[in-house]
């Protein structure tokens, strides 16, 4: 059979939502308490001896997964969410002049805009003379960046390494695709988020850990796929 781990990851998932009652943001931590309490078969010779169907204790009334929280479990557990979008939470507390990858549809070509997104692929050809090309992906779609070698080596350990980034740059519009002439680049940040509190019944690993709500969005967010040419 499966092992508690991966017990513990379908549950955490929301996969053993229907094993609880209450609330369906709340069962994902009610999943994983029977999943813990239940009294698994011992291997025996001639096979494994189930266990005395003994009725559990009933469970603690366990606090509901915050809508953050769930999006972390989503991409802790299986990689992707099918709920809601990273950017979709931050972007409240976002600034007001970013704009969604459904408003550069809409925005002026040369006009100055901030985005921001989800690395989702980097590329740096070896035929674009050092131009590095990004895709970012926020709640409504997928944003392209070019960044010039300049501003690669200038900001070199965001385009590089950071799953969620800000960028700020032109908008250009060539043959039908949209894309945002970078200029600077950072990690994204938002001061205001609180602490996660991620450590109440769940599986104890690496993602599950006590600090802050980005710091856990960045332990656990997809990689983003690189193409072309490494190092300088």
């Amino acid at each position: 059979g499966a092992s508690a781990e991966t017990l513990g990851k379908l549950a955490w998932a929301g996969a053993c939502d229907e094993l609880a009652e209450g609330p369906v943001p709340g069962r994902r931590r009610q999943a994983l308490w029977q999943l813990g309490v239940a009294v698994p078969g011992v291997p025996v010779r001639e096979g494994t001896q189930l266990a005395l169907p003994l009725e559990p204790h009933a469970g603690p009334e366990l606090r509901a997964l915050s809508a953050w929280e769930r999006m972390l479990a989503d991409y802790g557990s299986t990689g992707v969410t099918l709920r809601e979008h990273p950017l979709e939470l931050m972007r409240p507390g976002l600034p007001a002049d970013l704009r969604s990858s459904v408003e550069l549809e809409r925005a002026h070509n040369g006009r100055r805009v901030r985005v921001a997104g989800l690395v989702v692929a980097r590329q740096r050809p070896a035929t674009a003379k050092g131009v590095t090309f990004m895709l970012l992906e926020d709640e409504h779609g997928t944003i392209n960046l070019i960044v010039p070698p300049p501003i690669h080596e200038r900001f070199r350990l965001a385009v590089r390494a950071e799953p969620l980034v800000m960028a700020t740059g032109r908008l250009e519009r060539r043959e039908g695709t949209t894309n945002v002439l970078v200029d600077r680049i950072e990690r994204l940040e938002r001061p205001d988020l609180p602490t996660a509190k991620v450590t109440h019944i769940e599986p104890r690993r690496a993602w599950s850990s006590e600090a802050a709500d980005e710091a856990d969005l960045r332990a656990v967010a997809p990689a983003g796929h690189s193409f072309g040419r490494r190092g300088r």
